[in-house]
């Protein structure tokens, strides 16, 4: 039996099996090394999975195996380049918090931290990358020159913030009757 590979992390993991819908008991609970042990017993007995158009984009069970087998291409960062990129990101967050003044921030001058935004952009999977692009499109320069900077992401990370922000928008619009004696005073 193979194995997964470890770049998958176990919320993605846990993922897989609510996706798929796997017979994996209390799966929530296992760590990482139980879930994948588990999930590979379960995908050996069982003849094919549903298909998913809307978050793995996996059609059969030989994609999904592929997919656990060989490293997670969402995780093409190393940890010394994520570092380096949330570096850059809190310096980003930080010239915009102090005013948008240069003076107070590493870069040498606008346009080389122009060239940094765009490059943490390719990174959007990584929140503080998000944050740091929002704040730096709000500044006056970028409105000048009428430009915004586009977060370059995952398919999956995005649908995953489509979700969130559905399930927010529900919770928001949501009315509440309650039934009862109630008193209203004015003063």
């Amino acid at each position: 039996m193979e194995k997964i590979h470890s770049s998958h992390s176990k919320k993605e993991l846990q993922e897989i099996v609510e996706v798929f819908d796997l017979n994996i008991a209390n799966y929530i609970n296992m760590n990482k090394k139980d879930i994948s042990y588990h999930l590979m017993y379960e995908l050996s007995k069982i003849e094919d999975v549903k298909e998913d158009n809307e978050y793995f984009f996996i059609k059969n069970k030989d994609e999904l195996m592929q997919y656990l087998v060989n490293p997670d291409a969402s995780k093409s960062l190393t940890i010394k380049e994520k570092n380096s990129v949330m570096e850059i990101s809190k310096y980003i967050i930080m010239y915009c918090k102090n005013d948008y003044y240069l003076s107070h921030s590493p870069f040498i001058d606008w346009d080389d931290m122009y060239e940094k935004v765009i490059y943490i952009s390719n990174y959007c999977d990584i929140p503080s990358c998000r944050k740091a692009i929002d704040a730096f499109n709000k500044d006056p320069k970028m409105i000048d020159m009428n430009k915004k900077i586009e977060y370059i992401m995952s398919s999956r990370c995005r649908k995953k913030l489509e979700r969130k922000k559905r399930m927010i928008q529900k919770q928001k619009n949501s009315l509440k009757i309650r039934r009862g004696k109630f008193v209203v005073e004015f003063s």
